[in-house]
């Protein structure tokens, strides 16, 4: 079996010719760009790169501060969440004590009992007046 493989040669990129005078031209390009960072004759004289370095860190340093006190707030909000649940549970356990404590029930059979309380009778029921009435 044979295999015939075409080579186009168009879509190859054509080669450059000038050679020596372009990689002049990179050469010079690379020493224009070498001034910026550290040669005295950049226009910031060699401060750029270093003062854009301490930004970086500052910033990086910001990130991971902020993102640090995030997550300690959210865990502080979490613990208060879960204190406010507990409180409402003992709110609602409170108010059932409280509904069962002063059930007229109760008292009713806590004054019968304890206190020997009765209710009186008709006739021992007397009805006063107030004070400008006129009978």
């Amino acid at each position: 079996m044979t295999v015939l493989v075409r080579r186009d040669h168009a879509l190859r990129k054509p080669r450059n010719n000038t050679g020596s005078s372009a990689r002049r031209a990179k050469t010079r390009a690379l020493a224009s760009l070498k001034g910026v960072g550290g040669d005295a004759a950049s226009p910031f004289g060699g401060v750029l790169v270093p003062v854009v370095l301490v930004l970086v860190v500052m910033s990086a340093l910001a990130v991971v501060q902020s993102s640090h006190q995030a997550r300690q707030l959210f865990s502080e909000l979490q613990d208060l969440r879960r204190d406010a649940m507990k409180m409402e549970e003992e709110w609602g356990r409170l108010l059932l004590e409280q509904s069962t404590w002063a059930s007229p029930d109760r008292i009713q059979r806590l004054s019968e009992g304890k206190l020997k309380m009765r209710a009186p009778e008709i006739q021992d029921v007397v009805i006063v007046r107030s004070y400008g009435d006129s009978a």
